[in-house]
């Protein structure tokens, strides 16, 4: 059986394979089985390494990588192990040197998503790196070699740029429809949690509310003067059932420092969800309507009193219709009146002259002629009887028509 050339690599994988690989006949540190022990151990360490590590090795840094190291190098893998380091990283080496030299002079130091140009054979140009450099020392304290602890972390910077990328939009978005939800008429409020504590208000919720310290409390601690109006207990719903209420001309009290004042809202509470469609929190939003009902009432008593007016009116109306009536009636009655005066009296005259003549013709013995007279006097005297009954049937009529 053949004896290992070089036991100290045992564990190693693929970084063992490409060493025992390698023809180091010719190679300036020779063959595995006369390396220095500092080299061997240093060697070992890193192969059997689960993080991703390098060595660099002699004056003209010879490089050594672990298993978990090959992916970085790209296609450079099958021939970068033991090559000069300015070979292996012949592309980057003005970004390189600077920390190379920094390090084997005593001055390491640590990088976090650093960035690093490189040529294009490994795919990916623009990258970037944590890593750190530290020189190794001989026995002596002079400059063996070098040690560097790398990990590739492109993938995580381009993942945290497009993550932050999607928070600033979504911030962005976040902030496009605040302003609009500032500019709305009404009020608008974004509540979080199950304590109801306020994230967002608009100019017109502090207008109606008040001067309040909103942002972080709950609405328990901002309002305590909603006690027993039922608000509390719709939020408390609203946010358990994930189910939205509305209602119109609501009545709500607040203690303000002008004075405590009755106001009427129109209201809709609105659960907020997140991607799993759970409930975690609520929007409010309506409109004070304070004014209109204001108005609404002023009008209806407004148009209560014109009301009492009108009727007032009809009343005076109708008694002025029946103050006519009556004086219409009177006028009637005395026209009536006058002419049955005047019927009357051409009666009387008649009967009067006949009675006259009469006498006058029995005094101067003319007897014969006064039976002219008597039939004239008759005469007159049945016209005022007629005249009479018919005075009397038409009063009877009036008396049974109703007034």
């Amino acid at each position: 059986m053949t004896p290992n050339p070089a036991p100290f690599l045992a564990g190693g994988g693929r970084a063992t394979d490409l060493i025992l690989a390698r023809d180091w006949s010719n190679h300036p540190l020779g063959v595995p089985a006369d390396w220095p022990q500092g080299l061997k151990t240093a060697l070992s360490l890193v192969v059997n390494s689960p993080e991703s590590m390098i060595l660099c090795w002699g004056p003209d840094l010879h490089f050594f990588f672990n298993e978990t190291y090959t992916p970085l190098l790209g296609p450079r893998v099958d021939w970068a192990m033991g090559a000069r380091f300015d070979e292996v990283w012949a592309d980057a080496l003005d970004q390189a040197m600077p920390i190379v030299e920094d390090a084997m002079a005593g001055r390491s130091n640590r990088f976090n998503d650093l960035p690093w140009k490189l040529a294009t054979d490994r795919g990916q140009a623009d990258t970037w790196w944590t890593f750190s450099y530290s020189r190794i020392l001989d026995e002596n304290g002079g400059p063996a070699g070098l040690f560097i602890f790398t990990n590739e972390t492109t993938q995580k910077v381009l993942a945290d740029a497009n993550l932050r990328a999607s928070q600033e939009e979504i911030v962005r978005i976040a902030a496009q429809q605040r302003r609009s939800l500032q500019q709305m008429p009404g009020f608008a409020a974004i509540l979080e949690g199950p304590e109801h504590r306020f994230q967002w208000v608009n100019d017109a919720y502090e207008d109606i509310s008040g001067k309040r310290d909103f942002i972080g409390h709950s609405v328990r601690e901002v309002f305590p003067d909603l006690v027993g109006q039922g608000f509390y207990e719709l939020l408390d719903e609203v946010y358990v059932s994930g189910t939205a209420f509305s209602a119109r001309e609501m009545p709500i009290r607040l203690d303000r420092e002008s004075g405590a004042e009755d106001r009427f809202i129109d209201l809709v509470y609105e659960p907020l969800r997140d991607d799993d469609g759970q409930v975690t929190g609520i929007f409010v939003g309506g409109y004070d309507v304070t004014d209109r009902m204001n108005a609404q009432r002023d009008l209806a008593q407004a148009n209560a009193q014109l009301e009492q007016r009108v009727d007032a009116a009809v009343r005076e109306l109708m008694a002025a219709e029946e103050a006519l009536r009556q004086a219409q009636k009177m006028e009637a009655v005395g026209q009536l009146t006058g002419g049955l005066a005047h019927d009357f009296n051409n009666l009387l005259a008649g009967v009067s002259g006949s009675l006259e003549l009469m006498q006058s013709r029995i005094v101067q013995g003319r007897i014969p002629e006064i039976d002219r007279y008597m039939i004239a006097a008759q005469g007159a005297t049945r016209r005022a009887a007629a005249l009479t009954h018919r005075l009397l049937a038409f009063s009877r009529h009036r008396r049974s028509i109703p007034s």
